[in-house]
């Protein structure tokens, strides 16, 4: 009899053990990936670059709630990942931004010689994609 009761309440300390370590694993980050070009476009590959990421608020030229910087290295067809939120933090908190206020707008600025002298790349409005919305 012992064994019958040992058995159920072991299983649903482990059940809960795994549920409550489920929702925790929610990562603080958004992945990123591009490919680096030099000013005549042609891509710099297996190269240390530096890349100078800012989240705006409401507009492309808004109040900057969030910046980064972050050193990569791009792979033989110049292309790279980062996760924002993992940087080096230039301005704000990652966890404090408010992402309901109102729209948010992404700056990437880089500098494929791996230095501090970035060039715009460019911003743009970020979207929700439609698995996030269900």
């Amino acid at each position: 009899m012992k064994k019958l009761i040992v058995y159920p309440i072991a299983l649903t300390l482990v059940f809960q053990f795994f549920t409550i370590a489920l929702l925790a694993q929610a990562p603080l980050a958004i992945p990123y990936q591009a490919v680096a070009r030099d000013a005549a476009g042609a891509i710099v590959p297996n190269r240390p670059i530096s890349l100078r990421i800012s989240i705006h608020d409401g507009t492309a030229s808004g109040v900057v709630v969030y910046a980064e910087t972050q050193n990569v290295t791009t792979n033989v067809l110049g292309g790279f990942t980062a996760n924002i939120g993992q940087g080096t933090v230039v301005v704000g908190s990652f966890n404090a931004i408010n992402w309901g206020a109102a729209s948010k707008f992404i700056q990437t600025e880089m500098d494929i010689t791996g230095g501090s002298s970035y060039v715009d790349m460019g911003t743009r409005q970020m979207l929700s994609v439609p698995y996030a919305l269900y």
